[in-house]
Order: structure tokens, then sequence, then C-alpha cells
């Protein structure tokens, strides 16, 4: 190996044992000493950041009003900063919205550098600190307060040897001084239940817990459910259904832009338990007119809705009510399913009594939708279909007759109707459910106008 090699190759040596990666390598970090130093540093920062007492703001005011801008200290016009988030007894509206709080801002923007350096941070924990009715208007001092802070962002990180944590979310963040300020943060708050990804780089900001900001998360989260990917979409249910437990204020939001994604899925046929009864309790009913919250949604959403209820009534009344009910009276009902527009169950007394779990629970989920029927078996349940402009009225015990009636004949304000009731003289259609009934139904519902889709698969498991 030549000597010019040799040179080569030991200098390319030093080189590598002279980066700081390498050093960092072969020397441990001093770890309680950067704790002790990180902690002294947050100390230091919220000394120079605490806020004063309103008694000392107030004074500072006073002497703005009486005395003008012109001998005011750094340390007054520091208090004027976190002023212009605060509202004097004597006021309705916080300064910052004020006459004076107009004229106040209008000096910080026409400021020097220097000046503003100082005022920075109590600057923008008050841009975070409004609630969010107090900047619905996105009133014009506000967002003069918002481009003082974004046009600024820049130049006090550079300013400073060592950027504080504040200056550092500023910047990696840069959007969240803009009219979308949490849109990048909607991802992580979405996938965290507890909010603990996004918690450590909005902390050093401040937010208080009723900032706008919070809202404004929410409302982006909810926003986006409607791009959202099927896959990704159901994945996240949870996390909104978990969010209209914690924040009921959304509840509607949420609700509307769940169903109306869920409506445009490919799984929109498939029941999901949890939506239709947080929708009940919301919105009551969709099968009644008198529903009024279910305009809040679509008309084939709620068409959605109605069917899920219709599937889930079925479903109850020939698998958890009806263990001697006819199956095929499942597979041959759903398949009008789409042209149903009203369900109505009528539950036996061995049904109403019940201690099953199961039972107990599907009870307590539709409690007022149920009604009770006499006058027959224990075992005997019926259900009322609205198809198009017909009722169907069929019972779970095989023996019985299917009776297809123009009217309701039953007092629907009453909580127990006699099966006599269901049976009327007065009835279009009395049906029996011998040999061939299938063909035969379909036979005198068509002479009715009324028609399957035979694009619905009907089969139901046994």
């Amino acid at each position: 190996m030549s000597i010019v090699n040799l040179k080569m190759r030991m200098q390319e040596k030093i080189n590598q044992m002279s980066e700081p990666n390498h050093i960092q390598n072969k020397f441990v970090k001093p770890q309680r000493l950067l704790k002790t130093l990180s902690a002294i540093e947050k100390k230091i920062d919220d000394y120079e950041n605490a806020q004063p007492l309103d008694e000392k703001i107030f004074k500072t005011i006073n002497r703005l009003k009486k005395y003008g801008f012109r001998d005011l200290t750094k340390r007054d016009l520091k208090n004027l900063a976190w002023a212009l988030g605060k509202k004097l007894p004597s006021d309705n509206e916080k300064m910052l919205f004020s006459q004076l709080g107009k004229e106040i801002i209008n000096y910080f923007d026409q400021a020097d550098f220097e000046l503003l350096r100082f005022v920075y941070f109590p600057l923008l924990y008050t841009y975070f600190s409004f609630e969010k009715n107090e900047i619905e208007k996105t009133p014009t001092s506000w967002i003069q307060l918002r481009n003082i802070l974004s046009q600024n962002k820049s130049k006090i990180f550079n300013s400073v040897p060592k950027p504080k944590k504040w200056m550092n979310t500023l910047i990696d963040h840069s959007e969240i001084l803009s009219d979308q300020p949490a849109k990048k943060f909607v991802r992580d708050f979405l996938q965290d239940n507890h909010q603990n990804k996004i918690s450590p780089e909005l902390e050093s900001l401040r937010i208080s817990a009723s900032s706008w900001f919070w809202d404004d998360l929410i409302r982006s989260s909810i926003k986006s459910i409607k791009d959202m990917k099927e896959d990704e979409y159901f994945k996240i249910i949870p996390r909104f259904l978990e969010l209209i437990e914690k924040n009921k204020i959304y509840t509607t939001d949420i609700l509307v832009a769940l169903l109306e994604r869920y409506a445009n899925s490919s799984d929109r046929a498939k029941v999901h338990e949890e939506l239709k009864n947080i929708a009940l309790n919301q919105w009551g009913n969709p099968q009644y007119e008198s529903s009024a919250g279910w305009n809040n949604v679509n008309t084939d959403t709620k068409k959605m809705v109605i069917q899920w209820f219709v599937r889930a009534d079925l479903e109850a009344f020939f698998r958890l009510f009806s263990r001697t009910a006819d199956v095929d009276r499942f597979n041959y009902w759903i398949k009008f399913i789409d042209k149903i527009s009203v369900s109505q169950i009528f539950l036996g007394p061995a049904a109403t009594k019940s201690t099953q779990a199961e039972h107990r629970k599907f009870r307590e989920i539709n409690r007022g939708r149920l009604k009770r029927l006499s006058g027959s078996t224990q075992t005997n349940n019926a259900f009322m279909l609205k198809i198009e402009n017909i009722y169907v009225f069929d019972f779970s015990d095989i023996g019985n007759a299917c009776y297809i009636l123009n009217k309701i004949p039953y007092n629907q304000a009453r909580a127990e109707v006699h099966i006599d009731t269901l049976k009327p003289w007065e009835h279009i259609l009395k049906l029996s459910h011998t040999s061939g009934w299938q063909r035969k139904f379909d036979e005198k519902l068509a002479e009715l106008g009324i028609f399957a889709n035979r694009n619905i698969n009907s089969r139901y498991g046994r």
C-alpha cells in the first residue's frame, strides 16, 4: 500500500471518529444531567412567560387610557399582550374585540421586532385562549393577531441559539397558525384514544381546555369521515362513538357523518347495532314521521337505517324469541326489505317475561318500540310490516294465517294488543302457510302491485 493511499485511509478513519454520531456512541449521554437541565429550562421558560395577576394587567390598561403608549415600559406592553384575552369588569366582551383592543393589536402590528419578540408568547397564548363562540364570526382583530404570529414565527425561531419547545412546535406545524390549524393533527387524534400523541407537541403552547382549537380539531376529524377509505372508516367508528360519550355536544354532527358515510359503503345492508341504537336514542324511531331528528340525514340514509330496524326486528322475531318459528317466513319477508317503511313487533307472554340476558337486552334497547300480544299462546309472537301501502301481519307459531290490511287495526298508543285485533274480519287478504305458500303469496301480492326484490340474498342461517 502506497504512502498516499495509507494517508487517505487514515484521514477517512479520523473523519469517521470525528463525526458527532460516532462520538455520542463512544460516550454515554449524561441522562440525569440532561433531564435536570431540561427541567431547569422549563422553569425558566415558565417564569419568563408567567401570566401576571389581573390586578397588574388592569393597572396597565388604566395607565394606557390615561397616558397612551408613549410612557409604557416593556413590562407594561407585555401586560397588554396578556390583556387582549381578558375581559374588563366593566365590559361585555374581551379586550381584543373592543376599540381599545384594536388599538393595542394595531400597535403590535407596527412594532419593531425586538418588542415583538418580547410579547410574542403572551400574544400566542391569547390567540388560543378564546372559546369557539367568541370567534365564530372570525373577527378581524383575531385574524390580525394570527397574521402577526404567523408572519414572525420564523424570525422568532431564528433569533435564539436554542429555540424553545413552543418555537419548535410552531415551525414543525406551521399550519397551526393558518385557517386550517388542526388538519394535520386529525390522524393522530383519531388513532389515539387518550390524545397522547398530540399532547406533547401541543403542550408547550399551553392551549386551554376550553380553546376553540379543540373544537376545530374535533370538527376537522368529523369532516374527514366523508373522504375516508372504507376500511379506514370502519376501523375508526369506535373512536367516534367514544367521542360521542365524552363530548355530547358533537353527537348530532358525528352521527350524521357516520351514517352518511355508512350509507355509501358496501356494507350498508349490514346492521351496525351501536350506530342504530345511538340514532334511536338521539332522534327516535326513523319509521315514524314525527321523529324530526331524521331530517338531519338525507332520505337514502334514513331508508338504510329503517332497513336496519326491519332486519333486526325480523331476526329477533325469528331467531331470538321464536324457537318454534318457521324460518322460511324470514327468508320470504326479508326480500321486501327495500320496500318496508315500518315494522312492529308484538311479544307474547313468554318473550315479554323472559329473563334470558339477550332477551332483556333486546327489550331494553327497543324500549318504547315493542308491544305486548295477548289472547294467544305463551310462545306466539307477531309482527307487522308496512310494505308500500299495505300492512302485513304474520305470527311466529306455525298454524297461524297471514293477514294483509290497508290500515293499522289497533290503537298505536296502547302498549298491549289482543291477537283478535290483528286478525280482523275486514282484511284485504288472508293467506295460509300451506304447501307452496311462497308462490301463492307472490301471486296475491303481485295483484296488489307488491313485488319482491329478487336481488336480495334472503337466505337465513338455520
